[in-house]
């Protein structure tokens, strides 16, 4: 197993209840193909570097996880059909070091 960081920025009217169910789907997602969440970290709603989607602020969440490559390709595959996602990363740290 590799650990894995991804990070992946959500709508900004989603209501925090919306945004509770969205982080237990993605975990849903990692659990149901074999991978484990190690930490999930809220950053809140962030003025966005430049305009995505004619949004000019989103809601950041990261969430360190173990898996294998297989996991990854589910939940980046998900993340694409979510519409509540603006956009998301999922980078191996294992090969940063």
């Amino acid at each position: 197993m590799n650990k894995y960081e991804l990070m992946y920025i959500t709508r900004p009217e989603l209501d925090e209840e919306k945004l509770n169910a969205n982080r237990e789907k993605v975990k849903g997602i990692i659990s149901q193909n074999g991978g484990e969440v190690v930490e999930l970290s809220h950053f809140g709603k962030r003025r966005l570097a430049y305009p995505i989607e004619d949004y000019r602020e989103g809601v950041y969440t990261v969430i360190t996880m173990n898996g294998n490559h297989d996991m990854v390709n589910e939940l980046e595959r998900q993340l694409k059909l979510n519409d509540e996602v603006i956009r998301h990363m999922v980078i191996n740290i294992d090969d940063k070091k």
